[in-house]
């Protein structure tokens, strides 16, 4: 089946697509509407529908700023214009942004069936090209971009930022940006064919070219690495999530693979990209993990690992294991006390002061992870916490066994707590749902900024923890209301409509009957 949204802000039009299209008959599904461009594009970002059908002349944002926004962040959703103005500059311009039919209202619903089924057939053709793809590199050899490629290469394993910068003018690479981050993509643990290889790699290049020359790609120790640029903190964080989403989607959407993605530490030079790149490398051991555990948690960042807030450890300066250690698997605890001993030196770490020393770094190092995922680190690791504050290790090897002891148990109880860092997020997002459902104007935006995550990031946040969408939540979260209301025998159905937050009663009972298998007329009648 293929999923169709519907942007349009007359009633009457939503209207009659919704009702004289005859929809379960086809290989079409009516996924949503919305009145307005902006309603519609959080909608969208929500449900990644395959078409996208829009109305030109909308409130708050028009049809075709709306197809920009959609052509630059969900490149493979085929657009259609409807519009009851027949206007040729409308049409050039919804061309150029990548719109592949023009309807002029009225729209006949066998006129929209046979678009539908010509874009259907579009889809069909796209997904048989991103799987055969034989003159790929010399495209890209063509193009100059195994240049570019390499030159991301070389700025991930450290080059100077001043030569990289040359040869990005050289290449006319726009790399000048206020914000840097990297995201490290990983198709899959098992072994990935040659030929899904190049199908993902099709996606993530069609996702490049929609970028705007914010995203620059690259293969890098056998997977795909994205630098993704912005101005500043918020908008890096609200490109990187959407990108990850899109990623997800059209690699899913067009192969068996299921991509992880990391997402490393936001930097504001070219010469701390590579400490972002291996923060994104050390984070895939979280979603390993996370795998291992039937989780569908596939995209994950430091903002989703590390504390948002300052730390209960005021003015104590954390040493540098710690971050070795906060994203590390408890399989490498041996090998990171093994270096940082060796950092010390032996003779220097036989001292019984260092061995003290040593104690302490790995109590605050092992107490930090704990705090930052909502514990606390005298109930975790209770040996650590002696009233004299001393190590009761008297050599080297009795410190290195307590170590490893109290960071696995550090370890262990991060990776037991998951997807709880989110809990209160999603708690807190649901009570607000809760709370506004019958606002018919409530959107994602909304709930996004009531607890404080970017658009993108709260998408991926709320799908991924809950295993539903925001608008599926919502949706089901009003059906429920309206199934308490339909008790109530003297309440019109157009009334329990607008209680619930729907100004529309068809279109109410349209989703009612789509969501329960009823009517609302004939579920009051069970009941």
């Amino acid at each position: 089946m293929y999923k169709v949204f519907l942007a349009d802000d007359e009633i009457v039009v939503r209207e009659g697509i919704r009702s004289n299209f005859p929809w379960e008959q086809t290989d079409f599904v009516l996924a949503g509407e919305a009145p307005d461009g902006e309603m519609a594009l959080a909608m969208l970002q929500d449900m990644k529908p395959d078409i996208l059908i829009t109305d030109i002349r909308m409130p708050f944002m028009d049809g075709l700023e709306l197809c920009r926004a959609v052509s630059a962040t969900m490149p493979w959703m085929y657009i259609v214009i409807l519009s009851g103005y027949d206007d040729f500059a409308y049409a050039r311009e919804a061309i150029s942004l990548g719109v592949k039919e023009y309807l002029l209202k009225p729209v006949s619903g066998q006129e929209l069936l046979q678009v539908l089924n010509h874009l259907a057939d579009c889809i069909r053709e796209d997904k048989r090209r991103q799987a055969n793809l034989r003159t790929f590199r010399d495209q890209l050899a063509s193009s100059g971009q195994l240049l570019k490629e390499r030159l991301l290469s070389d700025l991930i394993a450290g080059a100077p930022e001043a030569d990289v910068m040359e040869r990005a003018r050289a290449l006319q690479m726009g790399l000048v940006a206020g914000r840097y981050l990297m995201m490290v993509i990983e198709l899959g643990q098992e072994t990935v064919s040659a030929e899904e290889t190049r199908a993902a790699e099709s996606v993530l290049r069609r996702l490049l070219e929609s970028s705007g020359g914010t995203v620059c790609l690259c293969q890098a120790q056998g997977r795909f690495t994205m630098l993704v640029m912005g101005d500043d903190n918020n908008d890096i964080e609200e490109r990187t999530y959407g990108l990850a989403q899109a990623v997800k989607f059209d690699v899913e959407r067009n192969t068996d693979l299921k991509p992880l993605m990391a997402i490393g530490t936001t930097v504001r030079t070219l010469g701390e990209v590579p400490h972002s790149y291996a923060d994104a490398c050390a984070l895939l051991h979280t979603l390993h993990e996370a795998e291992s555990a039937n989780c569908d948690r596939r995209i994950v960042g430091v903002l989703d690992i590390a504390p948002q807030e300052s730390l209960s450890l005021v003015n104590v300066k954390v040493p540098q294991i710690f971050e070795k250690l906060r994203n590390a698997s408890r399989a490498e605890v041996d090998g990171i006390l093994s270096d940082y001993i060796c950092s010390i030196g032996q003779t220097a770490a036989q001292s019984k002061l260092m061995i003290n020393y040593i104690f302490v770094d790995i109590v605050l190092s092992a107490s930090r992870i704990i705090r930052d995922c909502g514990g606390e680190p005298q109930e975790i690791i209770p040996s650590a916490f002696r009233q004299d504050g001393q190590s009761a290790a008297s050599t080297l090897e009795e410190a290195i066994a307590m170590a490893r002891e109290l960071l696995r148990a550090a370890l262990t109880y991060r990776d037991e707590q998951g997807s709880a860092r989110y809990g209160v997020v999603i708690r807190k997002a649901k009570a607000y749902i809760d709370g506004h459902s019958a606002n018919p104007d409530l959107t994602l935006r909304d709930v996004a900024g009531h607890v404080a995550l970017s658009n993108n990031h709260f998408c991926t946040v709320f799908s991924q923890e809950t295993g539903v969408t925001f608008t599926e939540y919502l949706t089901s979260a009003r059906l429920q209301k309206a199934k308490q209301l339909l008790r109530d025998q003297q309440m019109r159905t157009s009334d329990v409509a607008f209680a619930v937050g729907y100004n529309d009663p068809h279109y109410f009972s349209y989703l009612f009957k789509k969501n329960t298998g009823l009517s609302p007329r004939d579920y009051r009648k069970v009941e």
